[in-house]
Order: C-alpha cells, then structure tokens, then sequence
C-alpha cells in the first residue's frame, strides 16, 4: 500500500502512464468524507515539469477547471499532487452522444471557458483532449492535467525542440515537433486542440489526423441534413482546425465569445450562410427551399421560371441578372412546397458573400 505521509491515505489505484500514477485518496484524519486524486510521479527526470504543473494549478482558481488541493513529497521523496476528484470521470468514460447540439455545446463552452482563464494567466495547456476534461457529479465540465503546460512568463521552455507536446490526434501541427511559431501566440494552439475535442464531441467519437473535419466522409451533418446547426459548427471548426495558426481564433477567450454567438444563432432558428445544405422552409416547416435565381452565377439561367421572370422585364427593373458591374446582386429561393420566397442581396454583406456556397 503506497505511503503518501500523514495527511493521505490510499483508497485504489486510478491509472498509470509513462510519467506518473494516479490514485484514489481520502484525509488521513477523515476531517472529511470526501475523494481525492493524487498523481505521483514516477520519472524523476520530469520533475520541474511535475513541478511546472504544480505552479500552473496553484495559480488557477476556476470552477472550469480541475481544483488543487495539496502537493508534496511521498515516503520516498517522489513529489505528488492532490486534486479534487471529479467522479463524472473523464468525457471518455461517457457514453456518446452527449446530446443535442445544444447540450454539447453547452458542455463545451464551460470547456473554453476554463481555457480561456488558463489563457489570461498567460498558462497554455498543449495538451486538451477528451481524456483531460473531467465531469463533477452536477455535470459541471472541469479541465484538468496540465502536465505539458508552457508558461509565458520567463520563457523557460520544459519540451524539448523536435519533442511532440500532446496527442497526436488532437494537438496542433506547430506542436508535432514541439516548436513554437515567432509571431504566433501559442494559445492558438490550445484553440485547434479544442476544435478537435468539439469535432470528437458531436461525431460520436470520432478521430481524424490533421484538417479533414471538411472532407465527405467526416463532415459533421452529413447524415442528419436536416439540422442546419451542423452547418453552423463546421463554420466555427474552419476558425479552429486550420493548419495555419494565424487563421484560427487567437485564444479560448475569443472563441468562448464566438461559442455564445454561435448558441444564440441556433436557439434563435439562424441558418448558416451556405448553399451546401438543406434549409427548411421558415413559413410551412415542411419544404425545403430550392435556388430559383442566383446571381452570383452571372448569366446563368437556372429554369424555365428564371426564364420567364427575365421576359417580364423583371431583370430590368432589379438587376437580377444583369452582367453589369455595379448592379445588384440577387439570390432567391423559393420553398418547392408552399412556394415561399426568401430574398437575399449578397454584395450588401462582402463577408457573407464569401461564405455563400456554389452549389444550386
């Protein structure tokens, strides 16, 4: 039975890794009847990153993140640290789905919130995946070990060059080789991390390597078309699994934003700006709008019914489909069972434009 010294006392083994041991603990002098996780160390040579960690959680107080309690030195002078023990376990010991797009995101913006006051205290945590994400009893979502952490604040370096800091699956390309990018903030890093976890969250589980959330076979809705909330997270993933780090939010705290924004678009009923899927109709709720007329294909007759709208002189008097350069831009749908029409002017919102999917 291991001896952690007077204050703890061995309940069960947790797990074991390649560094370090995690345990089940309680007070020694039962002055409570609460749990405890205690992590020891087990690779002496990676005792100023265990103490790195240490210093890391000592100076986070959050209630989206993993809480410490205690750290010392066993029997045998191996130095060890005492968490609260989240007894939800880890997002990999329950089953998936999590729940509705919603439900998850609710889960994950806690998620980014604990990152994003890890991020303000200047602490990236290069090591954010399902496995480090605890559930307390309430369901509230905590982010815990920060074993690989980098600190900005002296610039002392604890993974050595050409040393892969995180999972394979889950960290940034920069991270591969354990460098860090002149000019980049390293939360951005952090940022892609959590892409891949939001991926993992809503695929059931599913792991991909690098950027191939976009390709068929792992695009998020592909078999639920009609939940246009889908189409609205793979807007949000294309901000954060990117290979170019200068192309991702800069940090979690900026992304927890974009999280709130995204959560409001959907309980509101929003549509993401694409034609890549399904849209159901806003009047009947049974039909699904079909492009009848779209002006970013200059000059494209679609059917008959653009036909005749163009022999009516209604091109005319809107510029529908004038090749000319200045006139308006126009995009219309029409639902193919009520007939209801949406009307839209791409070239009044540029930003959106850019988004709008080719495909009619």
């Amino acid at each position: 039975m291991p001896d952690f010294g007077p204050t703890w006392k061995w309940i069960r083994d947790l797990a074991e890794g390649g560094q370090a041991q995690t345990f089940l603990v309680a007070r020694a002098d039962g002055s409570d009847d609460l749990q405890y996780v205690l992590k020891r160390l087990k690779n002496l040579k990676r005792r100023e990153r265990f103490d790195r960690e240490i210093h890391a959680c000592l100076t986070l107080d959050h209630p989206n993140v993993v809480r410490i309690i205690d750290h010392g030195t066993d029997a045998k002078d191996r130095p060890f640290l005492v968490t609260e023990y989240c007894a939800g376990g880890s997002l990999t010991d329950r089953p998936l789905p999590l729940g509705t797009v919603l439900e998850v995101l609710a889960i994950f913006r806690q998620v980014c919130a604990g990152a994003a006051y890890a991020h303000q205290r200047e602490i990236v945590h290069r090591d954010i995946k399902p496995d480090n994400i605890f559930l307390r009893v309430d369901g509230t979502a905590a982010l815990g070990d920060f074993g690989i952490c980098f600190m900005d604040e002296d610039g002392t370096r604890l993974t050595m060059t050409d040393e892969v800091a995180g999972s394979r699956w889950y960290c940034a390309p920069e991270l591969r080789d354990g460098r860090l990018l002149p000019g980049i903030p390293p939360t951005a890093a952090d940022v892609y991390s959590l892409g891949k976890v939001l991926y993992w969250m809503l695929s059931g589980g599913q792991m991909f390597d690098r950027e191939q959330n976009r390709e068929d076979r792992y695009r998020l809705g592909q078999h639920d078309l009609g939940a246009p909330e889908y189409a609205l997270v793979n807007q949000l993933l294309d901000r954060m699994i990117v290979a170019e780090p200068s192309h991702r939010f800069t940090g979690a705290q900026p992304l927890l934003l974009a999280v709130d924004g995204l959560v409001s678009v959907i309980r509101a009923g929003g549509h993401a700006i694409t034609l890549d899927v399904p849209h159901r109709c806003l009047f009947c709720a049974q039909g699904q709008y079909k492009v009848l007329i779209n002006g970013l294909k200059p000059g494209k007759r679609l059917d008959r019914t653009y036909q005749q709208i163009s022999n009516d002189d209604a091109s005319s008097f809107f510029g529908w489909d004038a090749p000319i350069p200045g006139s308006p831009t126009w995009l219309i749908l029409v639902c193919e069972s009520c007939g209801h029409v949406q009307v839209f002017r791409p070239d009044l919102a540029p930003e959106a434009l850019k988004r709008w999917g080719q495909k009619s």
